[in-house]
């Protein structure tokens, strides 16, 4: 649910700031399977009864997706990194509640399985508690008891291989006794403990994943009346808490002073036109408590009063990262960075990287909004690379890198080739033993001025002998090109693929290994593209927005 204050229209990148780098050719990413990551009923009705936070049998949306590996090995395989675990805004429980909960889905063989029956299946769909139906005694407990929906994920893990998922909660109605709490940013939390059995979900309760055990969730930042005023600008007024990005500071303690922090960072709006900064907050304990949400926006004379978008990276040393966009209602647009030395206690004045266009895609009609992604080198603290999409004509993908820990900036080096000008939306980063992984959404194979052909692509240097400002050529990772236009909300008028998409990375000592999500409408049918409302959506497949997945390996 990531949103734009900016009323202006598109800008130009900078001036001299645009380095066009060739691409090395012959691409040497090797693509696996797409597999589904949805548990679904494949476009046949499965009845109220049978959609449960595990199965989504009346094919509803998903969409937003976050992916992590686990440092530790799977207690099916015996490998490490092929426990991986995604989640998304999953819409299975409308028939239950009306909106979308917050997923887990968890694969314990490299991403080949993502579902099964309990007591032991090699992947398992759940939700985590707290849904409005749910029963339990975890759910009663929850801090989400009594909030309509949630979304917004981030998943990550720590050293110890516990699976902390992050998002917010809220309600879109006007209900009374739900105005002085509308919005939560919120952290779940799973310990990882190896043999412990699934149990089924049903319609009140979650279930517990395979190898998991719930300990609990957390408030780290709280809003009031956020959708829950009507006929308000935006959809919402007072404090609305959007958006946030979660990383853990993984390195050991001998490398970082701040090893096992937990770090967060969310936008804080405050309607209707008030200002929008970019929030931090922390959490020494691993995620069980957490400091009070600071600005860290605003500093200096680069900084600005309306922001989105926050994205952090932790460094070797244990130096703290954050990008977002910053907008303004006058025009300029810009990415900004800010870094913390002292594990989020203080941070700098945001550092402009580049001025970028505001404007939604033309010819598109989901939204695509722009924010800044970040990565760090591996072993190098100095070196940090960001990644944005530029919101100009046809919309490309744009690397920036820092040799000196973020103090200044490369000149912004386009990722993707563009045989066909078409729009390349929504990248995700991460670095793996030195190499920068990209991959975005991508446009290209659209033959029509619709924009009806959606795929995820993918590139990398300083890999197989390209290095930076190089990369190599990209790599189709979609099987298949999906329509994303398809008015799957709204009651069937509006088109929505979410905001962001995922792509997370480990060096396994031979080669780099990939895992990519991303929402994809494949398995729409029929695919609904007339802006009047409907068809009813419980039709069959009408709605049936997945999440898929794909497995890359990577040579260095």
């Amino acid at each position: 649910m990531r949103r734009r204050l900016s009323l202006v229209a598109a800008f130009a990148l900078l001036a001299g700031t645009l380095v066009l780098a060739p691409s090395v050719l012959g691409s040497h990413a090797i693509v696996g399977p797409n597999v589904k990551v949805t548990d679904d009923n494949n476009n046949v009705d499965g009845g109220i009864g049978n959609v449960t936070p595990s199965k989504d049998a009346q094919n509803r949306q998903a969409n937003e997706t976050t992916v992590a590996i686990s440092p530790l090995a799977s207690p099916v395989t015996g490998q490490v990194g092929d426990i991986v675990a995604e989640s998304a805004n999953d819409y299975r429980m409308v028939p239950h509640f009306g909106d979308t909960w917050e997923s887990i889905y968890l694969s314990f063989d490299g991403g080949t399985t993502w579902f099964g029956a309990p007591p032991f299946p090699h992947g398992f769909n759940t939700m985590i508690p707290g849904f409005p139906t749910d029963t339990s005694s975890a759910g009663q407990a929850s801090p989400l008891y009594g909030l309509d929906g949630a979304g917004d994920p981030v998943i990550r893990f720590d050293r110890s291989g516990n699976l902390l998922v992050g998002g917010i909660a809220f309600n879109r109605n006007f209900d009374q006794p739900d105005r002085q709490l509308d919005t939560v940013s919120f952290v779940a939390r799973y310990s990882y403990t190896p043999g412990t059995p699934a149990t089924a979900s049903t319609t009140t309760t979650a279930g517990a994943p395979p190898h998991f055990t719930y300990q609990g969730t957390a408030v780290v930042d709280r809003g009031a009346v956020g959708f829950a005023v009507p006929n308000q600008p935006f959809g919402f007024a007072g404090n609305f808490t959007d958006k946030p990005w979660m990383e853990v500071d993984s390195n050991s303690p001998s490398a970082s002073p701040c090893s096992g922090y937990v770090y967060f960072a969310d936008t804080d709006f405050h309607g209707v036109f008030g200002n929008s900064p970019i929030v931090f907050s922390r959490s020494t304990d691993g995620g069980v408590t957490w400091s009070g949400p600071r600005t860290i926006s605003s500093g200096g004379r680069s900084g600005g009063p309306y922001n989105q978008g926050a994205d952090i990276a932790v460094a070797p040393d244990g130096a703290v990262y954050v990008a977002f966009a910053a907008f303004s209602r006058q025009g300029g647009d810009t990415i900004s960075v800010v870094k913390s030395t002292d594990c989020g206690r203080h941070w700098t004045n945001p550092v402009i990287l580049n001025t970028i266009g505001a404007g939604q895609a033309p010819g598109v009609a989901m939204r695509t909004p722009t924010f800044a992604f970040l990565a760090t080198d591996t072993t190098d603290s100095n070196l940090v690379y960001a990644v944005y999409q530029s919101l100009v004509g046809d919309y490309d993908i744009y690397a920036q890198r820092s040799t000196d820990g973020g103090a200044s900036w490369s000149s912004a080096v386009q990722v993707n080739d563009d045989p066909g000008a078409r729009h390349q939306i929504f990248p995700t980063i991460e670095v793996s033993n030195h190499t920068l992984h990209v991959a975005w959404y991508d446009f290209r194979n659209s033959v029509t001025p619709d924009n009806e052909a959606l795929d995820v692509y993918y590139s990398c240097t300083n890999c197989n002998g390209a290095s930076w400002p190089a990369f190599d050529t990209p790599e189709r990772v979609t099987n298949v090109s999906h329509n994303p236009e398809c008015l799957l909300f709204g009651g069937g008028t509006a088109a929505f693929h979410g905001d962001y998409i995922e792509l997370d990375a480990f060096w396994n000592g031979a080669n780099n290994i990939v895992h990519v999500a991303w929402a994809d409408n494949r398995d729409v049918n029929p695919c609904d593209l007339d802006p009047a409302p409907g068809p009813p959506s419980n039709n069959t497949g009408n709605r049936n927005q997945n999440i898929y997945e794909a497995k890359l390996t990577v040579g260095p």
